[in-house]
């Protein structure tokens, strides 16, 4: 059994998609909070669902205003 715990949430100021030359089947997913950068290596199919999850959740949201 483990502990439940709260995770500190930091907004997203920056993110950037960092090929591999020598790893062509997975990509550098860099994400930059104010906290400082965080490094996933995500394969073709996590970036695929990641992909399709955001824009679902993204419909959900209400839009921008102009």
């Amino acid at each position: 059994m483990t502990d439940e715990q709260e995770l500190p949430a930091f907004p997203i100021r920056a993110y950037q998609l960092i090929p591999d030359p020598n790893q062509p089947t997975v990509v550098a997913l860099a994400i930059e909070t104010d906290q400082g950068h965080s490094l996933f290596l995500a394969s073709r199919e996590i970036l695929e669902d990641l992909g399709k999850d955001l824009l679902e959740r993204a419909a959900k949201m209400p839009a921008r205003k102009p």
